[in-house]
């Protein structure tokens, strides 16, 4: 299986914890993620028969060696689909953060959205085209190796797991490749991306039913795969179903970016000296009728943001006893904004330095008030931007 990790209004995941590095290609680092071995082990330990009855006197503890070694270059040939994505991407110009091979396959993490549909095209035709080539190659060796021997049998299961895979994700649904060529096809038809995203989601949930329709229906409980088997289907259509899920739900708030102004999200800050007792900060904020707090020092310049989270986590009893500037984040670059940030500029902003507060200035430098990422994510889900705000 193969994706491409994409969808902006999420926060990008790191590069570390992806699991074993197996090297770089053109800097992007490769991980085989831990999970990948269950699936090398399944595949050992199902595949050795399969080993047994094509390679002509081989022992068993042969048959698992032979099975592994197909695990490992399967696992393989699906780096090599992965990096069909991720090369059409970097020469695109587009930044891929990583390509990690799991349980269920692979992912290309690739930082941008494509701007037009011959963009998505051609990152998404590229996975399946490298993995009908390696069938291709393993088809013209195959008539070199003589039939019973671990070449012959590696090769031909190879050939058919590799045109598996280009068929399977050329499937019309995200989030495989074959829902990206139809977000591609409906995006350029009706010139919107939402649209194509919505169709090729639903084509994923559709695509999601049918593997597990598949998996029911030709169940032989006699056959000692057929509940491995199963198991795959419900694994692979539950990820194909919340994949595709969240590909329209990040589509619909990417929709909804033009309309983000950081300016009529701002609260209203009431600047505090360090020391002041949360219960009287509390106190005077009421008052003035401001929900945010500022941390300034002697010559009134902000120095940190007051968390709301931390405050609401200080037992009240102790509030008059704790000083503001303990549940306060310091100012530190990135965690300032100007208030003419709107849509995507705001929310890779955001994404630099990830935090529940901001400081928020006007052009002059001068505070301005306190962003809370609260707001932000409450306008992006909801589609609407606070009533009565200043435009």
């Amino acid at each position: 299986m193969s994706g491409q990790g994409q969808g902006r209004p999420q926060r990008p995941p790191r590069t570390s914890g992806g699991g074993l590095p197996v090297g770089r290609f053109f800097g992007v680092p490769m991980f085989f993620a831990p999970s990948w071995l269950i699936v090398a082990l399944i595949i050992t330990v199902s595949y050795s028969d399969v080993v047994s009855k094509s390679v002509d006197n081989i022992s068993q503890a042969g048959a698992y060696a032979v099975s592994f070694g197909f695990a490992v270059l399967l696992a393989l040939s699906l780096l090599a689909h992965e990096l069909g994505h991720t090369a059409v991407s970097l020469a695109l110009g587009t930044p891929v953060r990583r390509v990690v091979i799991f349980l269920l396959g692979g992912v290309s993490e690739i930082e941008k959205e494509p701007t037009q549909p011959a963009e998505e095209y051609l990152v998404a035709v590229a996975g399946p085209l490298v993995s009908l080539a390696l069938a291709g190659l393993g088809g013209c060796l195959l008539p070199l190796a003589t039939e019973g021997t671990v070449a012959w049998a590696v090769l031909s299961l190879l050939i058919w797991s590799n045109l598996a895979v280009a068929i399977f994700n050329l499937l019309p649904g995200l989030p495989l490749d074959g829902g990206r060529l139809l977000r591609a096809a409906v995006w350029w038809k009706s010139r919107s991306r939402l649209t194509g995203t919505r169709a090729a989601a639903w084509g994923g949930r559709g695509v999601a039913g049918l593997v597990l329709l598949i998996g029911a229906v030709t169940i032989q409980p006699e056959d000692g795969l057929a509940f491995g088997n199963l198991a795959l289907a419900v694994l692979l259509a539950t990820f194909i179903w919340i994949g595709a899920s969240q590909s329209l739900t990040a589509a619909t708030v990417t929709s909804r970016l033009p309309g983000l102004r950081l300016a009529q999200l701002i609260r209203p800050a009431l600047q505090v000296p360090p020391d002041l007792p949360i219960a009287e900060a509390l106190r005077r904020a009421w008052q003035t009728g401001t929900r945010a707090l500022v941390v300034v020092d002697s010559t009134s310049r902000p120095r940190a943001v007051v968390s709301e989270a931390h405050v609401m986590a200080v037992p009240e009893a102790r509030r008059p006893w704790t000083p503001v500037a303990d549940v306060a984040r310091p100012v530190e670059p990135g965690l300032t904004l100007t208030d003419s940030l709107t849509g995507e500029q705001l929310l890779d902003a955001l994404r630099q330095l990830p935090a529940s507060e901001y400081l928020v200035v006007g052009r002059d430098g001068g505070v301005v008030g306190v962003l809370a990422a609260v707001d932000v994510a409450r306008v992006l889900q909801q589609g609407r931007m606070p009533s009565g705000a200043p435009a």
